[in-house]
C-alpha cells in the first residue's frame, strides 16, 4: 500500500492510500466524493470529516433572497 500524501479536497486532512484513492485532474483524493467535489452534499468516506460541511452546496441562499 503506497502513501499518496494528503487528500487534495479543501478541508480534508486524511492521508490518501493507493488502496482507497481516487484521482482527478492529476490530484489524489481519499475517496470518490472528495474527487467529485461533493456533488449534492455527498459525504466523505471518513465519517465526521470537516470537508463534507465545507464543500456542501449553499441550499438556503435562494430562499433567503426571496423572503
Amino acid at each position: 500500500m503506497a502513501d499518496l500524501g494528503t487528500c487534495a479536497c479543501v478541508g480534508c486532512e486524511h492521508e490518501v492510500t493507493s488502496e482507497q484513492s481516487a484521482m482527478s485532474e492529476g490530484q489524489a483524493f481519499c475517496c470518490s466524493a472528495c474527487a467529485a467535489g461533493h456533488p449534492e452534499g455527498m459525504s466523505c468516506v471518513h465519517e465526521g470529516c470537516p470537508c463534507t460541511e465545507l464543500n456542501r452546496p449553499a441550499a438556503g441562499d435562494l430562499s433567503r433572497d426571496g423572503a
